[in-house]
């Protein structure tokens, strides 16, 4: 999971993030406080009170993505049915 976003209280608010969630094993949560992460591949919103699209890449043990979403709007995320369809296949 990569949390974008400049600042000084980047840290706590990544905390705030992910408090009282239960991440599976093997789930990373990566700062992008440059957002060079996130404009390298094309996912930085550039408006106001936004950092960037809400996006879901599923990656295989050979690092090769099978399935990706990017909504750019706040509708339109992937949902956890999605997901769990896309791994069953």
């Amino acid at each position: 999971m990569v949390y974008p976003g400049p600042g000084e209280h980047l840290n706590e608010k990544a905390a705030e993030f992910v408090m009282d969630k239960n991440l599976p094993a093997g789930f990373e949560l990566v700062l992008d406080p440059d957002y060079k992460f996130t404009t390298q591949y094309g996912l930085r919103w550039d408006a106001p009170q936004e950092t960037a699209y809400p996006s879901t890449f599923l990656i295989d043990s050979k690092g090769m993505v099978f399935f990706s979403k990017i909504s750019k709007t706040h509708g339109g995320r992937t949902t956890t049915t999605e997901i769990l369809e896309e791994l069953k296949k």
